[in-house]
């Protein structure tokens, strides 16, 4: 039965029916857009116009995304299990991954490197002193996101870097200065350091970002943007999708709309944003360009959605009047109708007080708090304009219910305080948090044998006899000479016989290495199928001493993945063999061997993945190597590591083509060409060198192999229960109950997370990417334990609350000395206009007029009909 969208607004129908013509569309706050889109997936999928496989929706953060996901789920029901809803960074996480295997030289078990992850890495740099990582952290961020700005990609990324250096310090000095601030202040002696040595630095950190299976959040769009510039890449996405919804559109860049542009194709394109909520200008989104862009080259059809069903009509009004006044131009432009409040609640004025001092700022909130004393304390939340403020007004209020405890003890007061319970944004970062990363840590570990960072990490806490001497050793410029990494230490070789390579080279002499490659019917080794398997043994000599290949019938059409490998679906018939037999046959080839190829994770993954679904037995086999890794290790002065790249700097006689055998006789050469002219010359001196630490790592190299064995059918719940007992990480917090707390927690996530549909290990991997992507978890620990909530507006984009307090309201605050200095007023306008327009019901804007200090302008744009401004 078709639904009926009777319930909707007439503008909102519109959209809904409307499936020929883009749409454009302004939707403020409350406006009941996200209903509308999710009612326009339904129309889509009842109307036939596409499969739900063949809808996308992108959103720009994680809590928008869930919402819609959620919001889908309840309108559209099964029928919209298959549509995908993605963060921006999710997918392009998608993109990289799916080019990860030929397209580029990015692990195909990439992880995504948090912000304290790049810091590590930061911290070892060869120019990085101490207390420098975090400007020096700003700053190569802001080349490497500029890099994509100005499209400034070739072969040498150290070239490409200085060229980004040069035009930035020509257009945008200021932009370099205020990077490097340290607590606020300009530091002269890092800008001239790192202009001195920007290209060396930023490459130098690239490297061990890729050396550690990593990516930063600037190399997940840089990296989809250049995969996007090959038309084959292009038609793939663009044949994937029919329907494209991209909402938040006001926060996308410049660069981020270029690479949706490659991928919109002739499909049906529907934006929506809200241009007064514009507060990333200075990470490069520039809507009214975007908006004219898209207008000129898809001639959408605009609608304004103006009818609010969020705030009482007080607040509405206010925040409207406040649009007028502010921007005059822009809402006579967008709006042809004014702004409506759809609540019968009028509402109280919003409550302005200045007082003396910030101390006295927080004292009026929290007597504010105990005249109110909210029933769901998660529905309040306190909001200033930065994080500085926000330590010193959380402060001052844990001071002043302190003192209030203690008079009331003393029985200086007749009453005890109405329970408030405040939190700062650090405490809901709860993927970030030092225990949480521990066993975050120990997982990544788990399944990314070369994961560095994450084992240094482990080693500081539950590394026994391995202390910071011991590690500087290991990571001395000798040992790497040597071609050794920390955590080889780890290695099944290593531990046996004191030499990480010493499995492959007895297997080369007694010609038992296989080397192989899979082409499947996609990227998704959690669901896609190998259709092509092709593995040769040989020896030291080079010698192919059995060969195996098999084509691969497959249960889902090849899709669009036949462009890249060119096999059909007819030739799968004509010469394919059922998928069970084809597995076994390898599993017998292989079983003993040792085994090699270049990005080899992914081919094991969905070999692993694909012997699961179908009840066979996992591979057996002592050790992988990948040739990826080894090139990048002795060779990391090459400009890349793809396998096509190394084949002609190598001159090997076989050329990459992406057919299996083809990549794996290129893999065998270059394989041969690594063991004699790198690994067996230093042998014994890797011996020598190893030799001094590697009792030291068996009781780590132990429980890390030991939990490795069990991925594959464990499930996440129960993994990371075993990760924190067998590291001992529940032993170490134990007289931490906070922390302890916070373990379990993590344990009750990853059950809740789980999903069930796919194996041990792809569940896995979903849950750590859940975790790497995500910035904030507010509403994860509101839920856990309701607390009043102190944050930047920023942070609080997309949540909404019942009561807001809007603190620190005097200029220099809000808005900020930067903005002040460069005059760049109107995103602090709309920033003000965000955090306004958080609230549902009550607002209160307060001022700390010590020093001199001068009250927000912003407030004086509010209609003065709408504030109390009581003393």
């Amino acid at each position: 039965m078709a639904m009926d969208f009777d319930f909707l607004n007439e503008k909102q129908r519109q959209v809904v029916n409307e499936l020929d013509r883009n749409i454009l569309l302004l939707a403020s706050a409350g406006t009941g857009k996200t209903n509308t889109l999710s009612c326009r997936i339904v129309n889509i999928l009842e109307k036939e116009r596409a499969r739900a496989e063949e809808i996308i929706c992108l959103t720009f953060t994680n809590k928008a995304c869930n919402e819609m996901k959620q919001r889908i789920a309840s309108v559209a029901g099964v029928r919209g299990r298959g549509v995908t809803v993605r963060t921006f960074h999710g997918f392009c996480y998608e993109i990289l991954r799916w080019a990860a295997k030929g397209q580029t030289d990015v692990a195909g078990d990439f992880t995504v490197a948090d912000e304290t992850d790049c810091l590590e890495i930061i911290r070892g740099l060869d120019y990085c002193q101490a207390h420098q990582e975090n400007a020096l952290q700003a700053l190569i961020n802001l080349i490497k996101e500029y890099r994509g700005e100005y499209n400034i990609f070739s072969d040498d990324r150290q070239a490409d870097y200085e060229r980004v250096l040069l035009r930035l310090k020509e257009e945008k000095q200021q932009r370099i200065n205020d990077a490097a601030r340290q607590k606020g202040r300009p530091n002269h002696d890092i800008v001239m350091m790192f202009e001195a040595h920007c290209g060396e630095i930023v490459s130098q950190y690239d490297g061990r970002l890729l050396e550690n299976h990593y990516v930063d959040f600037c190399d997940l769009i840089n990296g989809a943007y250049q995969v996007l510039q090959q038309e084959e890449s292009c038609r793939f996405w663009q044949d994937r999708f029919r329907f494209w919804c991209v909402d938040e559109v006001q926060d996308t860049s410049r660069l981020e709309y270029a690479i949706l542009t490659r991928m919109f194709g002739d499909s049906n394109l529907l934006l929506c944003g809200d241009f007064f909520q514009t507060i990333y200008e200075w990470r490069g989104s520039e809507p009214q360009l975007i908006y004219d862009r898209f207008a000129r080259d898809y001639h959408p059809m605009l609608m304004v959605f103006h009818e609010n069903y969020r705030s009482v009509r007080t607040l509405l009004e206010a925040s409207y009047g406040f649009l007028k006044n502010r921007f005059p131009e822009q809402v006579a432009g967008l709006f042809r109708e004014d702004a409506a409040a759809m609540s019968e609640e009028q509402g109280e004025k919003i409550h302005y007080r200045q007082l003396n001092s910030t101390y006295v700022e927080a004292s009026w909130i929290y007597n504010q708090l105990q005249k109110l004393q909210p029933e769901d304390l998660s529905r309040v939340c306190v909001l200033t304009r930065s994080n500085y403020y926000n330590q010193k007004l959380s402060d001052y209020l844990a001071r002043i219910r302190q003192q209030r405890q203690e008079q009331f003890e003393l029985g200086q007061r007749d009453e005890a305080d109405f329970p408030l319970d405040f939190m700062l944004v650090e405490e809901f970062k709860f993927f970030r948090r030092q225990e949480i990363k521990d066993v975050v840590a120990a997982l990544r570990l788990v399944i990314n044998p070369q994961d560095a960072s994450s084992l240094l990490r482990l080693v500081k806490r539950f590394g026994r006899r391995i202390g910071p001497a011991t590690v500087s050793q290991i990571q001395s410029e000798e040992y790497r000479a040597a071609g050794i990494r920390i955590t080889d230490f780890l290695h099944a070789s290593a531990q046996k016989y004191g030499e990480p390579f010493e499995m492959l080279l007895r297997a080369l002499e007694q010609g038992e290495v296989v080397v192989f490659d899979v082409e499947a019917t996609g990227l998704d080794t959690a669901r896609d199928e190998i259709i092509q398997l092709a593995a040769i043994k040989l020896d030291m000599q080079g010698r192919e001493l059995e060969r195996l290949v098999h084509y691969v019938r497959a249960s889902r059409p090849v899709g669009q993945s036949e462009a890249v490998h060119h096999i059909s679906d007819a030739k799968l018939l004509a010469e394919g063999i059922e998928p069970e037999k084809a597995l076994q046959d390898f599993l017998d080839f292989a079983r003993g061997c040792v085994v090699v190829g270049h990005n080899v994770v992914f081919d094991l993954t969905i070999l692993a993945s694909q012997l699961a679904r179908l009840g066979l037995k996992p591979l057996e086999i002592p050790a992988f190597y990948d040739t990826l890794d080894i090139f990048r290790r002795f060779y990391p002065q090459l400009t890349n590591h793809k396998l096509e790249f190394l084949g002609e700097h190598f001159h090997v006689g076989h050329k990459s083509t992406h057919d299996a055998f083809d990549d794996i006789c290129a893999t065998g050469e270059i394989l041969l060409y690594a063991v004699k002219q790198d690994i067996l010359p230093v042998r014994d001196v890797r011996r020598s060198l190893i030799s001094r630490h590697i009792r030291n790592f068996a009781p780590l190299a132990e429980a890390v192999n030991g939990l490795r064995c069990k991925l594959a059918d464990m499930r996440p719940g129960r993994m990371v229960v075993e990760t924190i007992t067998r590291l001992g990480i529940d032993k170490y917090y134990q007289r931490e109950p906070g922390r302890m707390e916070n373990l379990r927690n993590l344990v009750r996530q990853a059950r809740q997370l789980d999903k069930e549909e796919l194996s041990g290990y792809d569940a896995m991997q979903s849950f750590l990417r859940l975790m790497s992507l995500s910035n904030t978890e507010l509403d994860l620990m509101l839920q856990e334990k309701p607390r009043i909530p102190i944050i930047t507006v920023h942070q609080a984009k997309g949540s909404e609350f019942d009561t807001v307090f809007m603190a620190g309201l005097q200029e220099g605050v809000f808005p900020s000395k930067i903005s002040l200095v460069h005059e760049s007023l109107d995103e602090e306008a709309r920033l003000f206009y965000v955090g306004i327009t958080r609230a549902r019901q009550r607002l209160y804007l307060t001022a700390a007029m010590d020093r001199g200090s001068v009250p927000c302008r912003f407030i004086n744009a509010i209609p003065d009909e709408f504030l109390d401004r009581e003393p």
